[in-house]
């Protein structure tokens, strides 16, 4: 069954201009907006709502009137030349969403020997001029913003700052359109990890409907044989399997799976099984953490002990890193000032080195069932760990640290883990995580991050508290 792929971000577009030049320098506008146009092709993942260019009261508002009928999730403003700050603060009066002001030029630098006139100077690379005067009303009109410096001849900071920027709408346009599946209940006493679904709903617009493990059933039931054969597969490619391992039944389960992401538009599954399992389950539990982690590998965040919030903190890390693995502080180890991090469960397996590992386990401790345990193999370079949690009256924030995973001995469990390497040092690390009161679920990404947390933290006027960099 083809899945619905990641929706594309939604996102309002304009250029800023002046209107008292146009009739002083023909020409300069028709060549403004051919700069324009080469940095909307630079969009290409994403639904463009393009206002063109601003440069009046009127074309102002008819911008805010698209912006808001379009429900972007992200302005990008592109200073062509210097521009007065009178249609930019209309166009986004009103919107809930950041500004990214692109101070971008059409040259690295002028060309001062072909410079004749004025026009060759504000047509051409005069677009810091009115920076401050935009940032300035921005901040007065208490709107969330960035800004990108650079050129149009091939900088890669520019490419990569819309890249960044298209990835982290990306979230935005997810959980308005997708739902999250609670399956089954949190794991009772974990009160860190309880969630407000309504307060959840309005502060991210993330809808969570509630699931029962009969619904896998049911779909698993219903998967045909290419269903299953084609998950078969999957799984194949995916695990480094004992000899011999049959993956039909973890197929099926897979399959059904699939389905209900299907039926219910499912952005992430955070999952969780209570009590004795029933006979018709246990082949489900069996099966559930390869399932599960094909399922994060390709973009549906699976967290165990049904952590609504993680699953969230892994949705964000995954579409701005590609990657994002449940993890938890496991072990200290003072002699060579590292900490063992990790999770048992599903793993995303972009983040292994080499294939990751199925094996067998007789319990899955502090829970219900027994099966297949995944063993992925964090690539060793830097890292990052994310949590999204809550403070004194329920405020979100994210709290993130970089740091360093490092070869050395791991725990042969069957669980993800890897040794992590902090610039602070372990002690420093562990307090300084703590202080943050971060839920005891974190998700661990491939590379340095943070970066690109802070635009997803503008995104949603999220604090983000850094631990270490």
């Amino acid at each position: 069954m083809a899945r619905t792929g990641r929706p594309k971000p939604r996102i309002g577009v304009l250029a800023l201009g002046l209107a008292a030049y146009w009739p002083q320098f023909p020409g300069m506008r028709d060549g403004l907006l051919g700069h324009y146009r080469t940095l909307l092709g630079k969009l290409g993942d994403a639904e463009l709502v393009d206002a063109g260019f601003a440069d009046s009261i009127e074309a102002a508002r008819a911008a805010s009137a698209a912006f808001a009928g379009g429900d972007v999730d992200l302005v990008v403003c592109h200073l062509t030349t210097y521009a007065t700050s009178e249609p930019l603060l209309i166009a986004v009066h009103g919107l809930d969403v950041p500004v990214v002001l692109m101070n971008v030029q059409s040259v690295p630098a002028l060309d001062m020997d072909g410079v004749h006139g004025i026009a060759d100077w504000l047509g051409v690379a005069c677009t810091c001029a009115g920076l401050p005067e935009m940032t300035a009303v921005l901040i007065r009109g208490g709107k969330r913003f960035d800004v990108i410096t650079g050129h149009l001849d091939g900088d890669a900071e520019v490419d990569d700052g819309l890249r960044d920027w298209c990835a982290a709408a990306s979230i935005r346009r997810t959980l308005r359109t997708r739902s999250f599946g609670l399956l089954g209940r949190p794991y009772p006493g974990m009160t860190d990890l309880h969630v407000d679904e309504t307060a959840f709903f309005q502060r991210f617009g993330a809808y969570v409907r509630h699931l029962d493990w009969d619904d896998i059933v049911t779909q698993s039931h219903a998967v045909t044989p290419p269903e299953r054969a084609a998950r078969v597969e999957t799984l194949t490619a995916a695990f480094d399997l004992p000899e011999g391992e049959a993956l039909d039944a973890v197929a099926s389960v897979l399959a059904g799976l699939d389905r209900l992401v299907e039926t219910h538009r499912l952005c992430a599954i955070p999952n969780h099984y209570e009590g004795m399992v029933r006979e018709e389950h246990a082949g489900i539990l069996a099966a559930s953490n390869p399932a599960f982690a094909v399922l994060m590998t390709e973009g549906v965040a699976c967290p165990v002990e049904a952590d609504i919030k993680t699953a969230l903190a892994m949705l964000m890390l995954k579409h701005v890193a590609g990657s994002a693995t449940l993890a938890e502080l496991y072990s200290m180890d003072f002699h060579r000032d590292e900490c063992i991090i990790g999770h048992s469960g599903a793993a995303d397996l972009a983040v292994s080195s080499q294939r990751p590992t199925l094996q067998r386990s007789a319990v899955f401790h502090g829970k219900s069932g027994a099966g297949y345990l995944t063993q992925a193999y964090p690539k060793l370079g830097p890292v990052t760990l994310l949590s999204l949690t809550q403070g004194r009256g329920g405020a979100f924030r994210l709290v993130a640290a970089e740091g360093e995973a490092v070869a050395g001995p791991g725990l042969r469990l069957g669980d993800t883990n890897c040794r992590v390497r902090f610039s602070c040092g372990l002690r420093a690390f562990v307090n300084g995580w703590a202080s943050f009161g971060p839920t005891h679920h974190g998700v661990l990404a491939i590379g340095r991050q943070i970066d690109r947390l802070r635009r997803v933290a503008t995104l949603f006027d999220l604090p983000l508290e850094i631990v270490c960099r």
